[in-house]
């Protein structure tokens, strides 16, 4: 039983390698894409073991912020300190300050913690704790051994530290959540010598429970409680992070087109097999054999391909999640800030996912297979033996169309009259009711273009794809008359055959036209949102594009560097004092406004438009929230525990559209007075040569500089960073489709050595049998091509008028170079790999394809 599906692999070894190839696509992509999630778990499961040590619970104010720290209540220190060991499930505590710092190495700078210790962190963490220790993962990085010297950036300039030991574990903490880019330990007394923090009480607390892991948050929830404090459960929530298993699946929905066109080139094979071997078959069944048997004998023989599929495609699937998974690392390097240096995930796979990747990527072909051969055993031998052609009954057809009917009745009842139009020429075969039925859904969807939400673009994308399909199978008949009047014999063979054979040369084209149309719409989209951004870079917010955010920790201390400095000035075209504060009208409505100095105006700009100078207590408002004249304004401060609390009027003297900011406000002011609580700064237009000087000069005074055009540009490389990983994921359901179309086009040759023969024999040159097979290949590519390019046409136009209903002045903008290449490569690899079974076809000998044996 087993021998005759063997044989026929090994005797067809070419076509097999080249259904290995479009096969193995699914199972190599879910187990790459898995494999990320291993990866991460990994990653996590590593920093578990060296960064926390015996924290398992990090417990602070619920006003504590990473700028801000809030130190714990005195009052309920002997509380906590009560509560902490009356309780069984802790095991042990300890108290420390801890404080966002600065370390600057060459001429860059990481943000790390500074945390002050005393003896009890030594009995806490069972380590013998002396002098500055620098946690091991930053040493690393850094490359800092012991007896080094750090610089220290304080608020009193930069202190050089030296280094008396590198810890690990506890010592090794990397922040609540693992991924800081580290911590530097010092006595409690030489973190207030420094004034690297500035309180007396301490303002976190470590736990250590030692118990099961997943009982962790239950405990942190019921401290915070009891304690009125934000506790976090660091090693659950790593151990557990939606994280661990996101980005794989994340990749793997990026797949999902490749996947469709890989399962799509399965069930195509599948039935170019059957026909295969009908006449084998057929002989069988002649000679007695069940139709059980000869079922299970195709089912064999497809399965074999199927394993064997999985297995390479589990192989080049551990290579291509070393790939996606370097692309992944490279995304920190793009997107992050300057002071957080990126963190390299180490690549790492289970033999589990290699088998759960195998499984789940067989489970549809395997499901296929089944009905192939099930409906496969049914036919009679006299059908086996003759060249009827095998199609799929009718009914399959209808109650498939009836479920995508059904299916959209409880959704919208517009959609569904659409549907019921598309589905008409499925029981209907006539090219005009095709073409009317296709145009009368696409201008029917038009009506709608630009509205509802996520479900109606998706459903209009839909009705576009297949009333495109319609309107370009409509008019081949009119192409085949056309090339007759031409009377080029390949063009007329070419078209002859793909009308002939629908359904097999159908999901070939179907492949391309839907991974084709993916690729144009990413071209474009993302091409057009990204060249609109661009004109807005340099207007930054309200036309300030460098802003200069103060360290709260220096609230408490008078410094005007900034505005005092001429040299520095001297790298703006103005420099303004800036308050972010919270604001309330009426006590009703929640706002974020900018107070500034008067000197504010002088490049104030909304979109194209100059600000005139304002008054004091005078400015320009969100026309959302404000109109022209005067408000009673509650203004708060933004910074926990210290926030002022005051009303003030103030004039609106202009409005503007939202969305003309590319960070949106509610208003911007002119005020004279300090707000506590308010995160102060600057704002300024720098001169484009001096940016990076003043990033430094501002890190140097532990300070954040924001140089808008730089941090918006990080964002949106880091986007177009992904939508290029998400297209390359497409490209892989090419290969499915190239493959697809070389089988189909050796079956072809295979089928047509009669004819080929004859017409050989009747003095037609070898080279019209090339250009016939090349033509017929590039004709099914051209439909497809041209179905997406229609599709892609009516899909931009719908997403346009959605943007540009939100954001007026946009302009889409197509990439014709983008699209003209595009579409150049797929002709080109179709060429390439159409080029071996044409080349077949020419060489077949007349005398021997049209001989017939007695």
């Amino acid at each position: 039983m087993v021998k005759i599906p063997v044989r026929n692999i090994i005797k067809n070894w070419k076509t097999s390698l080249l259904v290995i190839l479009g096969s193995m696509i699914a199972t190599m992509l879910v187990v790459g894409a898995l494999s990320l999630n291993d990866s991460v778990d990994n990653w996590f499961a590593q920093k578990i073991k060296n960064n926390f040590g015996n924290i398992d619970i990090v417990a602070k104010d619920k006003s504590d912020t990473f700028f801000f720290p809030r130190t714990l209540d005195v009052n309920k220190i002997s509380q906590m300190l009560s509560y902490l060991k009356s309780t069984n499930k802790i095991k042990d505590y300890v108290f420390v300050e801890l404080v966002s710092t600065r370390i600057k190495y060459g001429n860059n700078f990481a943000d790390v913690f500074a945390i002050g210790y005393d003896e009890s962190f030594s009995k806490f963490s069972k380590k013998n704790v002396s002098g500055v220790i620098l946690s091991k993962d930053l040493a690393n990085t850094l490359n800092i051994k012991q007896g080094d010297y750090v610089n220290l950036v304080t608020v009193n300039g930069i202190k050089s530290v030296k280094i008396d030991g590198i810890g690990s574990e506890e010592l090794n903490f990397r922040g609540e959540t693992g991924m800081t880019n580290g911590s530097i330990f010092m006595p409690k007394d030489l973190l207030l010598k420094l004034k690297i923090y500035t309180y007396k009480e301490p303002n976190t607390v470590f736990i250590s429970l030692g118990n099961d892991i997943k009982k962790h948050p239950e405990i942190a929830e019921s401290i915070s409680k009891e304690l009125n404090l934000r506790t976090t459960p660091t090693k659950y929530n790593l151990k557990y992070s939606p994280l661990n298993k996101v980005i794989g699946y994340l990749f793997l929905g990026f797949s999902g087109f490749a996947l469709l066109s890989s399962f799509l080139f399965i069930s195509n094979f599948f039935g170019v097999l059957a026909e295969e071997r009908r006449k084998m078959f057929g002989t069988l069944r002649a000679l007695g054999a069940s139709k059980y048997k000869t079922g299970l004998l195709l089912f064999l023989e497809g399965f074999f391909y199927i394993l064997f599929s999985s297995l390479v495609g589990a192989l080049f699937g551990i290579g291509l999640g070393k790939y996606l998974l370097g692309l992944v690392n490279k995304a920190p390097e793009i997107i992050s800030s300057n002071t957080v240096i990126p963190e390299k995930i180490p690549f790492y796979i289970t033999l589990k996912t290699i088998i759960l990747g195998i499984i789940v990527s067989i489970i549809v072909p395997i499901f296929i297979l089944l009905i192939r051969s099930i409906s496969f055993a049914k036919l009679s031998p006299v059908i086996l033996l003759s060249d009827a052609e095998i199609l799929p009954k009718k009914r399959f057809f209808y109650f498939a169309m009836f479920g995508i009917l059904i299916i959209s009745i409880p959704f919208n009842l517009f959609y569904t009259l659409i549907f019921t139009i598309l589905i008409i020429p499925i029981f209907f075969r006539k090219n005009y009711i095709q073409a009317i039925s296709g145009t009368l859904a696409i201008l029917l969807a038009l009506t709608k273009i630009g509205t509802g939400i996520n479900w109606d673009y998706l459903t209009r994308s839909i009705i576009f794809l297949l009333g495109s399909i319609y309107l370009v199978f409509s008019i081949l008949p009119f192409i085949k008359y056309l090339l007759r009047k031409i009377y080029n014999i390949p063009s007329i063979l070419s078209i002859s055959y793909i009308e002939k054979q629908k359904l097999r040369n159908y999901v070939i084209f179907f492949v391309y036209t839907l991974i084709t149309l993916i690729i144009l719409l990413t071209a474009t989209i993302p091409t057009s949102v990204f060249d609109y951004i661009n004109q807005k870079f340099d207007t930054g917010i309200f036309g300030y594009n460098f802003l200069i955010i103060e360290n709260p920790l220096k609230s408490f201390f008078k410094f005007s560097y900034y505005t005092e400095d001429e040299k520095f000035k001297s790298m703006f075209e103005n420099i303004s004092k800036i308050q972010l504060v919270n604001a309330k009208i009426d006590n009703k409505k929640d706002l974020v406004i900018i107070l500034a100095s008067d000197d504010i105006y002088k490049n104030l700009k909304i979109g194209d438009k100059n600000i005139s100078k304002m008054e004091l207590k005078e400015g320009i408002g969100n026309e959302k929230v404000f109109k022209e004249g005067t408000y009673n304004i509650k203004i708060m401060g933004i910074l926990p525990g210290i926030s002022a609390k005051f009303t003030e009027k103030f004039t609106v003297t202009n409005t503007y559209d939202p969305k003309e900011l590319l960070v949106p406000l509610d208003g911007l002011f002119v005020y004279d007075k300090k707000i506590s609580g308010a995160l102060s700064g600057y704002a300024g237009v720098i001169k484009k040569e001096y940016a990076d000087k003043a990033k430094q000069i501002v890190y140097e005074k532990f300070d954040s500089p924001l140089y808008i055009t730089e941090e918006l540009d990080k964002i949106f490389s880091g986007i177009r960073y992904f939508v290029n990983i998400a297209i390359q994921l497409f490209y892989f359901g090419f290969i499915s489709g190239f493959s697809g179309l070389t089988i189909l086009s050796l079956k072809n040759v295979y089928e047509r050595r009669i004819i080929i023969g004859a017409l050989k024999a009747i003095g037609v040159h070898k080279k019209i049998i090339f250009k016939f097979f090349l033509t017929e290949a590039f004709l099914i590519v051209s439909i497809a091509i041209l179905t997406a390019l229609f599709t892609n046409m009516f899909i931009i136009n719908d997403i346009s008028k959605m943007i540009i209903s939100e954001i007026p002045d946009f302009k889409m903008t197509i990439p014709w170079l983008k699209i003209i290449l595009i579409i150049s490569g797929v002709y080109l690899i179709t060429g390439i790999f159409t080029i071996y079974p044409a080349n077949l076809a020419q060489k077949i000998k007349a005398s021997e394809a049209i001989r017939v044996f007695d």
